[in-house]
C-alpha cells in the first residue's frame, strides 16, 4: 500500500513538472485507489510556475468516478486474491494411503490419474497371474496325487537293493511308518530325503530330483541302478519332466504375481513423494493474468480526463 502511494505522489509531482516541456505526452493512470483524490492532482498542476490557465472539471468526470472506482477496485482485488494454501503433509498422507489421492488434492488431476492408474494396473497385475499360479498349481498337484505313489517309489528302492533297503515294507498299512523306513534308506544313498506328505516341498521334489523318478507310476521307463540309457542318475522321464515344467509354470505365476505388490509399494512412495512437490509448487505457484478495461488518463494539454483502453497483466506467485 504504502509503496503503491509512493509511486502516485511521485508520478504526479514528475508529471506536473515536465508539462511545460514541448514535446512531452505524458499518460497518467487514475487507479481506484488514487482517483477519489484527483483534486491533489488539480492543486498540483495550478502550483506548477509553468501552467497558465484552469483545470476544467467537467460534470462527467464526476458522473463516472464511482462507477470507474468500483470496476478498478474490482480488478485490482482480483488479482491480489491469494489463494488458501493446502497441506503438505496431508497430501503426503493421501498418496501414501491410496496413489494419486495427494496429487488430485493439489489439483494436478494428470498425475493423480497416472498414479491411480499405476495402482489399479499394480494389483490388477498380482490378481491375475496369481489366479493363474493357483490354477496351475492345483493342476500339477491334481497330477502327482493321482500319478506319484509312494509304494511304488519303495518297491523300487527295496528292488534296485540300495543300502539300507531291507528295511523297507512297501506293503506297510501306515504310510508315515513307511516314509520313515524310505528315509533310512535316502540318508545312505541321496542328498535328499523325502518331505512330509502333500507339504509345498513334497510336490517340489518329485519332479526335481532323480530318485524320486521311480515313484511316478506311469513312466515311459523304469529306471535302474545299473549303468546304462535309463541309469537313475541320467535317465530324465518326460513324464517326469514335464510335470517338473508344469510345476515351474506356477512358480513363474508366482514370481509375475510378486511384481504388482513390489510395483504397488514403490508407487505408494513415488506418489507420497510427487504429493509433497505438487503441493508446494501450488502454494507457490507463478500465475500469470491478462485483463482488459476502460482507465482513466489524463491530458497533458487539455488536461480533460479522458478513458482509454488498457491491457492489463499481472503476476503473482
Amino acid at each position: 500500500m504504502k509503496n503503491k502511494l509512493s509511486a502516485v505522489i511521485l508520478t504526479l509531482f514528475f508529471s506536473a513538472s515536465l508539462f511545460s516541456q514541448d514535446g512531452f505526452n505524458p499518460k497518467l493512470t487514475l487507479s481506484g485507489k488514487n482517483f477519489n483524490n484527483y483534486t491533489v492532482l488539480q492543486d498540483k498542476i495550478l502550483s506548477s510556475k509553468s501552467f497558465k490557465g484552469t483545470v476544467p472539471l467537467k460534470s462527467s468526470m464526476l458522473n463516472f468516478t464511482a462507477v470507474e472506482t468500483d470496476n478498478f477496485k474490482a480488478a485490482e482485488d482480483n488479482l491480489q486474491v491469494k489463494k488458501k494454501k493446502k497441506s503438505v503433509g496431508l497430501g503426503v498422507l493421501l498418496s501414501a494411503l491410496l496413489p494419486g489421492a495427494g496429487e488430485f488434492y493439489g489439483e494436478n488431476y494428470l498425475k493423480a490419474g497416472i498414479f491411480f492408474g499405476i495402482e489399479v494396473l499394480a494389483w490388477a497385475t498380482f490378481a491375475y497371474f496369481e489366479s493363474k499360479g493357483n490354477t496351475k498349481q492345483d493342476e500339477y498337484i491334481a497330477y502327482a496325487d493321482k500319478y506319484w505313489d509312494v509304494r511304488t517309489y519303495a518297491r523300487w528302492l527295496k528292488n534296485e537293493g540300495f543300502d539300507e533297503s531291507s528295511g523297507i515294507n512297501p506293503d506297510e498299512p501306515n504310510r508315515d511308518v513307511l516314509r520313515e523306513q524310505i528315509m533310512v534308506c535316502e540318508r545312505a544313498n541321496f542328498s535328499h530325503t523325502m518331505p512330509e506328505y502333500g507339504s509345498q516341498q513334497y510336490y517340489e521334489l518329485i519332479g526335481k530330483y532323480q530318485n524320486f523318478q521311480a515313484g511316478w507310476t506311469n513312466l515311459n521307463h523304469i529306471p535302474t541302478k545299473d549303468p546304462g540309457p535309463y541309469n537313475y542318475q541320467t535317465y530324465r522321464d518326460p513324464v517326469f519332466t514335464n510335470y517338473a515344467a508344469e510345476r515351474q509354470k506356477a512358480n513363474d505365476f508366482f514370481d509375475y504375481a510378486k511384481i504388482g505388490p513390489i510395483t504397488a509399494i514403490v508407487n505408494h512412495i513415488l506418489s507420497a513423494a510427487d504429493a509433497a512437490w505438487v503441493i508446494s509448487s501450488y502454494n507457490n505457484k507463478i500465475k500469470l493474468e491478462t485483463g482488459f478495461r476502460m482507465q482513466n488518463r489524463v491530458s497533458p494539454y487539455t488536461y480533460d480526463i479522458k478513458q482509454i483502453p488498457t491491457f492489463n497483466v499481472a503476476l503473482s506467485f
